[in-house]
Order: structure tokens, then C-alpha cells, then sequence
């Protein structure tokens, strides 16, 4: 059967998802989605965006047509990991790069999709979310968008290279997240809100870096957390134990710990009496920061400060 290839072919961007491309194909020869995806032998009415969804595709029909060679086809698709522990590959088109959707309208590179895309590998702009939110005029920290950064390459990292153990510490950074913060549930990796995705991934590098640190900043902005790790993680009482040592609260606050964990909802008591060093290294930390800082901010400098002092030589003469 000779296939005729069609008339009118746009140009195909570097790293360009194959549904973008198709959708700039049917415009550019005036016939809609469906119908050009029914003349490409595609086997669906909507482009397919994964290897699995091409299976169905007649792939030497579509490449006669399209112009396209079977490697250029795979290198326009998706590959998802199903045994990854959270999913990395957004469905949806939720964030873009402004300065290349102000020239090519309606394009979707790849790496939009990914969880752990910042910034467009095309041009180098940042890349914002499709869909605006009452966040948008909120501006991130310094810090904040350093660790989101961290974090963003750390899943990276373990997606890619299948680093089966650096993927169990980011399934559990994500369940714990889940236990602690309800708000931040797995889809908030692709959420419209600069904030809250910037917050996952923030969390996700000290969630597998330093988990402990991680779930005491947690603490420290919600007491309520105890209880439900300990519904969530029963087997683990020693080290909740641990965990609430290290995240000692304020002393305006403390009745209210003291009230939480004498609770019972562990069918333990946890120690309630503040560590020396820990005590020593927030006072640090507050001469430093001043006492207005960001109490993240102080438990970081905290943490270091203790390092710090572990590290350094001691005169035995």
C-alpha cells in the first residue's frame, strides 16, 4: 500500500512530547486531532503520550506518514516506572516554560511532565504552572527553593539510575509525609502551587537525608503528628521516642506536648525532660538567627551546631 506522507509538517522541537507534535501536525493541515489520529493508523482517538499506549499504533503506517523513524517515535514518548514507590510522570500538562509557549503555542516538551523539572532544558527559564493559583504572588525563600532543588535531584537520581535504595527512602519520606502533613499528598509533586510543590520536594530531600530532622520540623508545626505516627507505625515506639526528644518544643508549649504524649495513644510515655546539648545548640542557633527566625531555620543551625561540636578534637593531655 502506498502511503502518502502529508502535505504540511511543522517542525519537531528537541525533547517535544509526540501528543504536542500531533496536535501541531492536524493544525498545520487543517483536520482535527481524532481524524488525523485515525489516518495514522494510532488505533485511538487521542495521541498517545507512552510506549504503552503505541502498542496498539501501527508504527510502520505512522512513520510513512509522519516522516518520522522508529527511534525519533521513542524518543517523543514517556517511559513510566510502575514499580517506582510514587509516581514521577504527570498526566497532565501542569506546568510550562512562558518564553517557549510564547513562541510555539500549545508545545509540551517532555521534561514538563517530569516531578523533577524546575527549569525549561531549552532556554533556561523557570518553569511556572499552567493553571494560576491564589499562591502564585507568593515568593519563595532562598532556602526553600534550595532544598526543592536538592530534592528534586535526589528523585531524579533515584528514578533514573534505579537506585533501589534511595527509591525505599523515598517511598517512605512520602508515607511519613502523608501521616504528618495530610495536606501534602503524592500528587502535590505536580500541584499548581508553586508553595506546595516546592514544599514536597523540600521535604523529600530531608526525608531522605535526614529523616529524623525531617519529622521534627514536621512536629514542631503540629503536635498532632505523634498520635498518628504512632497509629501508623505501632512497631516503632522507640523510635517516636527518639523522635520526640528531638523535636522539644518551645516553653510556652510544652503543657501542650506534655498533655499529647501522656496521652496514651502509643501505650507508652515519652521522656519530656530537655537534652543539654539539644538546649545548648538552640540557644546558638537563636543568638545567631535572633529570635524571630524561621524555627526550620533554627532547627537546621541546631543540628549543625551539635555536628560541630561531635567533630571537634578534644585535648586528653
Amino acid at each position: 500500500m502506498n502511503l502518502q506522507p502529508l502535505p504540511r509538517r511543522p517542525v519537531r522541537r528537541p525533547d517535544e512530547l509526540l501528543s504536542s507534535w500531533i496536535i501541531r501536525l492536524a493544525k498545520a493541515n487543517h483536520c482535527s486531532v481524532v481524524e488525523l489520529c485515525g489516518y495514522l493508523g494510532l488505533g485511538r482517538d487521542q495521541p498517545p503520550e507512552t510506549h504503552q499506549e503505541l502498542a496498539s499504533a501501527d508504527i510502520a503506517r505512522f512513520c510513512a506518514i509522519a516522516r518520522l523513524s522508529p527511534d525519533e517515535l521513542n524518543d517523543m514518548v514517556l517511559v513510566r516506572q510502575h514499580d517506582f514507590p510514587i509516581e514521577c510522570i504527570s498526566y497532565e500538562n501542569f506546568q510550562q516554560c512562558p518564553t517557549c509557549t510564547n513562541t510555539d503555542p500549545g508545545l509540551a516538551l517532555r521534561h514538563w511532565r517530569l516531578a523533577w523539572s524546575m527549569e525549561c532544558e531549552a532556554c533556561g527559564s523557570e518553569l511556572l504552572p499552567v493553571w494560576k493559583t491564589s499562591e502564585d504572588d507568593v515568593q519563595i525563600s532562598a532556602a526553600l527553593s534550595r532544598r526543592a532543588h536538592l530534592g528534586a535531584r535526589r528523585l531524579k537520581f533515584a528514578y533514573c539510575h534505579l537506585n533501589r535504595r534511595l527509591s525505599r527512602r523515598v517511598g517512605l519520606a512520602a508515607d511519613v509525609l502523608g501521616v504528618m502533613a495530610p495536606q501534602f499528598k503524592r500528587y502535590a509533586l505536580f500541584s499548581h502551587s508553586r508553595v506546595q510543590r516546592y514544599s514536597t520536594l523540600a521535604s523529600l530531600y530531608l526525608g531522605t537525608t535526614r529523616p529524623f530532622l525531617f519529622a521534627a520540623i514536621a512536629l514542631r508545626n503540629d503536635w498532632s503528628a505523634v498520635t498518628r505516627l504512632g497509629a501508623a507505625y505501632p512497631h516503632r515506639k522507640k523510635m517516636l521516642e527518639r523522635l520526640v526528644g528531638l523535636a522539644e518544643m518551645p516553653p510556652a508549649q510544652k503543657m501542650k506536648k506534655k498533655d499529647v504524649l501522656s496521652s496514651g495513644a502509643f501505650g507508652c510515655r515519652f521522656p519530656t525532660s530537655s537534652n543539654p546539648v539539644f538546649l545548648s545548640a538552640a540557644k546558638d542557633a537563636i543568638e545567631q538567627l535572633g529570635e524571630g527566625a524561621d524555627p526550620r531555620e533554627l532547627l537546621l543551625l541546631a543540628d549543625e551546631v551539635i555536628k560541630r561540636r561531635r567533630l571537634a578534637p578534644v585535648d586528653i593531655s
